[in-house]
């Protein structure tokens, strides 16, 4: 497959566990806004964004954390509780990518610290084993079910699958 530069775009994805005695294993997803261009409705990480150029993929991570979940959010975050589980590469328009995945976990109490920003749906959702998820490609309607984009449903189905 050709593609239009050897320039890999980067990109990260932080997926967050709700810890929280009552349920385990518990994924923070934000759905994408009915007002989103391109593939409104589709579930993504607790937050997740490009690297922009000459950013560290740590600078990226936080930058979008205050884009995505505000400055309180951000202010009240253990950046260092984070652990990196996988990269994925991929080809999307032509174009190389890779994503930088990690995994961290959070309090019920830290979660309504974050303000959701305007281009995504007002409320998370909350996925685990029992829950159906769905790959983009699997062409069920996102606004009616999880459905992610291919690379991202595979490391959330990673996710759930690995015994902890």
């Amino acid at each position: 497959m050709k593609t239009k530069n050897n320039k890999t775009k980067k990109s990260i994805s932080v997926w967050l566990v709700l810890n929280d005695k009552k349920k385990k294993e518990v994924f923070v997803l934000q759905k994408r806004s009915s007002n989103e261009k391109f593939s409104p409705f589709i579930c993504q990480p607790t937050w997740a964004g490009k690297v922009e150029k000459n950013e560290t993929i740590e600078d990226a991570i936080k930058r979008e954390c205050q884009e995505e979940l505000g400055d309180n959010f951000k202010k009240n975050f253990n950046f260092s509780s984070l652990s990196f589980i996988s990269s994925e590469t991929y080809s999307l328009k032509g174009e190389n990518r890779e994503s930088f995945n990690y995994l961290g976990e959070i309090t019920k109490k830290q979660l309504l610290l974050a303000k959701i920003h305007k281009d995504a749906e007002n409320n998370f959702v909350f996925t685990d084993k029992n829950c159906e998820i769905f790959s983009l490609k699997s062409k069920k309607n996102p606004k009616e079910n999880i459905v992610l984009f291919n690379d991202q449903y595979k490391v959330l189905k990673n996710l759930i699958n690995a015994p902890r």
